[in-house]
């Protein structure tokens, strides 16, 4: 057979992964490319020659394929030896022998092989949500093989925790998070300890458990400090680490804990925005933000934070959350007051939402502007965005009583008491069925006043008598329940002066109090060095991250050089500038302590002398003069002069400017001002007193230009 090319291949068609023939073309008589589908990327072979591709599995299959310019012939050796010869074929039949390989293949199918738990695992977490009932069937394979390792059935625990929670089966998922959180627990694998707790988190927060949430978020949140350095490293992680903490700010939130829920969003931002996270995910922590300052009251900020993520959406061209931004700026603006401002935001929100059909979305900004149009007398604009409004609420069954009792309200101030009357009746149908106590009320006094308007007083009457029986009922719930507190509050208060006399009489409460200052220090100790730990990770990790950049982009890497030793330049500078002033205070302080001292001695001796033998005093005298020689010398001067300087190197130049004509003495003294030295301390350094420090300075404002109200020592530190 001439011109015939021999391949050897070895390849795995297991129950992980089969070598799929792709092409076998034929460049010319004498050379052959052939791909498997694994794109390994095989070279052309000679006449003659064998290509072998060696595969991790330890059962193999052998095809040889024997290839000439018209016709070739396969030969499958399977496992037990059997082979099949396979006739000749012409190459039109390439594919249809390809489909006949792998049919033999099913005819004679490997036998031992034991199932694979890492195959299971992988099919279930590909079911997941698309088919949860077999993603938990394959699982619970793995949870059930005895030859599944304790990571696989931890990972299996995860799998039918998270099909029983899609499923809205939140007991059963409970079940087997607990299951996988006690083997990851015996066996510390972090990892899965962490994604555990968060599911649970989850589930809790499904079940509206939200103080177990915000526990095991926290718990999640924890152990991510625990990590080691290696896996720390990872972007991902850290932006796993900023998920939970979101959704523990989302629990605190359930909780009514507003100012919790701000720290772990800020906590999650600042961890995104480090961590370079999807722009959709950033502005979404923006967004949260925001309607947490709005939730609280806190407007302003607020606003700034919706507006950096509209910004944000824009840029992204990101509808929905654009659409959310807008509806949160309308609440911000009409709880500041500004109408207007409140009512573009709405109509940009109602134009996004009608885009997307979001009809939730929809009613809220329909419903809003027409309050907001209504209360501008612009009313004819208002009844069109009420009735979009009704519609809307109907298509998502939202209950219209508020909606009708603002329609009714407005046809009440223009006087149009027959549509006030229809409304009206609705919103109390509408209010009555869903319990709202409030809107009954306040449609019962509208109704008196439509009533009253047609003439017809006895309704009109009616009317107020409905609305004061409610009122009462109310008020005498509220007493009911008032009365019932003060009861609580009593038996409460007995029961905890039982309880104190007793602690009293038996010492407990002495240990408690003990003990829970100790665990109190405990916690602060370990909350201090979680922070030091989560410090020094990211100070880590944005390390490393910079010296990876480097490795990138030369011209980066230059730049970025170029700015750090900029900015190690300028902090050197301040370090020595610092460390200089505070040499020069050093100095200064020190002269006035060595003169304040000196001076005292000096006084002292003077005393002394007065009152001793003609030799003492002529030896006192001696030292004193020693003592005002020793506070004339210049040395301490000219080192004062030096640091100074060194730190302010034209302030004697721009004096000069200012007036050719200032002595030594108003150079020393204006330095001394320049430090914030005050007036005794400057008469201790000078030498002289306190009153001649005082001329001193008058002099020198005069000769400096300076008029009454000029602060001297702005003035010289701004030279």
């Amino acid at each position: 057979m001439n011109d015939v090319l021999l391949f050897d291949v070895l390849f795995t068609i297991g129950y992980q992964q089969a070598a799929v023939f792709h092409q076998a073309v034929e460049l010319d008589k004498k050379f052959v490319v052939f791909h498997d589908g694994d794109d390994h990327g095989f070279s052309l072979l000679k006449s003659g020659y064998k290509l072998k591709v060696k595969k991790p599995d330890k059962q193999k299959k052998r095809v040889i394929l024997r290839l000439s310019s018209s016709k070739f012939i396969l030969f499958l050796a399977l496992p037990d030896n059997r082979n099949i010869h396979m006739p000749d074929y012409s190459m039109k039949s390439f594919s249809l022998l390809l489909i006949s390989l792998l049919a033999a293949y099913v005819l004679f199918p490997q036998t031992n092989n034991p199932s694979n738990p890492d195959l299971f695992i992988q099919q279930a977490n590909q079911n997941l949500s698309k088919n949860d009932a077999l993603a938990i069937s394959l699982a619970k394979k793995v949870r059930h093989n005895q030859e599944a390792t304790k990571g696989q059935r931890i990972q299996s625990d995860i799998i039918i925790g998270l099909a029983y929670k899609n499923k809205g089966q939140y007991d059963s998922s409970l079940y087997f998070v607990n299951s996988g959180l006690e083997k990851a627990l015996e066996v510390q694998d972090t990892m899965r300890i962490i994604k555990l707790y968060s599911n649970r988190g989850v589930v809790h927060y499904l079940k509206a458990d939200y103080k177990a949430a915000v526990s095991d978020f926290k718990k999640a949140g924890q152990h991510y400090q625990t990590l080691g350095e290696e896996i720390k490293t990872d972007t991902a992680v850290y932006l796993d680490f900023a998920r939970v903490l979101n959704n523990t700010a989302s629990a605190y939130i359930k909780t009514g804990q507003s100012d919790s829920a701000l720290t772990y969003f800020i906590k999650s931002l600042k961890i995104r925005d480090t961590y370079n996270a999807p722009q959709r995910m950033l502005i979404v922590s923006k967004l949260n933000i925001g309607s947490i300052y709005l939730a609280t009251g806190d407007t302003e900020q607020s606003e700034i934070w919706m507006k950096e993520a509209l910004e944000g959406a824009r840029q992204q061209k990101d509808s929905a959350l654009m659409e959310k931004c807008f509806i949160n700026l309308g609440i911000v603006d009409k709880k500041t007051g500004d109408t207007l401002a409140a009512i573009r935001h709405y109509k940009n929100s109602l134009a996004l939402s009608t885009q997307m059909g979001n009809a939730r979305d929809q009613a809220i900004a329909l419903q809003n502007l027409a309050l907001l149009l209504s209360k501008q007398k612009k009313y004819e604009e208002a009844y069109r965005y009420f009735k979009r409004a009704l519609e809307s609420n109907n298509a998502i069954g939202v209950n219209n009583s508020r909606l009708h009792h603002a329609m009714s309200r407005m046809f009440v101030e223009q006087q149009l008491y027959d549509s006030a009357i229809v409304h009206g009746n609705v919103a109390l149908k509408l209010a009555k069925e869903s319990g709202n106590l409030e809107v009954q009320m306040e449609e019962y006094v509208l109704l008196s006043k439509a009533y009253k308007g047609k003439k017809q007083f006895h309704r009109a009457f009616g009317s107020l008598e409905e609305y004061v029986a409610i009122k009462d009922s109310i008020t005498s719930r509220e007493n009911r329940e008032y009365i019932q507190n003060l009861k609580t509050e009593f038996e409460t208060e007995r029961k905890e002066n039982e309880i104190v006399f007793l602690k009293k009489l038996n010492g407990i409460e002495h240990a408690k109090n003990t003990a829970l200052q100790s665990r109190q220090r405990l916690i602060v100790v370990v909350v201090l060095l979680a922070i030091v730990l989560l410090t020094v990770v990211i100070a880590f990790y944005l390390s490393k991250k910079k010296k990876e950049k480097k490795l990138c982009l030369i011209e980066k890497k230059l730049l970025q050089a170029d700015l750090r030793n900029k900015e190690l330049l300028s902090r050197e500078l301040n370090f020595e500038i610092n460390y200089k002033t505070k040499q020069l205070t050093t100095h200064a302080l020190n002269m006035t302590q060595r003169n304040t001292i000196l001076t005292d001695i000096r006084e002292k001796l003077k005393k002394l002398s007065k009152n001793s033998t003609d030799k003492l005093s002529m030896d006192f005298m001696s030292i004193i003069k020693d003592i005002n020689q020793m506070q004339r010398i210049e040395k301490d001067w000219e080192l004062f002069k030096k640091y100074f300087e060194s730190i302010n190197k034209d302030f004697n130049k721009n004096l000069r400017a200012i007036n050719p004509a200032l002595s030594v003495n108003d150079y020393r003294l204006a330095a001394l001002i320049s430090l914030n030295l005050n007036i005794k301390e400057a008469a201790a350094v000078l030498n002289i007193t306190p009153s001649s420090v005082k001329l001193a300075r008058h002099r020198l404002r005069k000769k400096l230009g300076l008029h009454t109200g000029d602060d001297l020592y702005i003035f010289l530190n701004q030279l």
